[in-house]
């Protein structure tokens, strides 16, 4: 029997994702909240987002060679994953991989929260009235 599952090559390893009926359950018990409700707010919210990995990590026969959501988190973020719009994306992949919603509704959610990302941000590219200049940050990398 085939099974579906979310791809996504990492480095030089290749993971395979899917939320199982029993990842979706242990979700449910430890947020006290339906699968859906966790994976639309898994990209605000670390807790969610690790636990939400580490169960679509781990069903049997996923041969990942990581299991665990924290370090998958991190591994994400040192490939270059950032912000909502990447993570949410990430969640709603998932989603549509795992039967939760339809790819049509993953993209509406898609557009939403980018649309709702760019007017937040909107007004950052406004002159600053007051105050002092913002300190460039700079990533440290080993």
């Amino acid at each position: 029997m085939s099974r579906k599952y979310y791809s996504l090559r990492l480095g030089e390893e290749q993971y395979r994702l899917r939320l199982t009926i029993r990842g979706q359950k242990n979700l449910a018990e430890r947020f006290h909240e339906d699968t859906l409700q966790t994976i639309l707010t898994a990209a605000t919210d670390s807790q969610r987002m690790a636990a939400l990995l580490e169960e679509a990590l781990n069903w049997e026969g996923s041969g990942n060679p990581n299991t665990d959501g924290e370090a998958f988190y991190d591994l994400l973020v040192d490939q270059g994953y950032c912000g909502q719009i990447q993570f949410s994306a990430l969640a709603f992949d998932l989603a549509v991989t795992s039967g939760l919603m339809t790819a049509q509704q993953a993209g509406q959610l898609k557009a939403s929260v980018s649309q709702a990302v760019a007017d937040v941000f909107a007004h950052l590219d406004q002159p600053q009235e007051v105050g002092e200049p913002a300190v460039p940050f700079d990533v440290q990398t080993d």
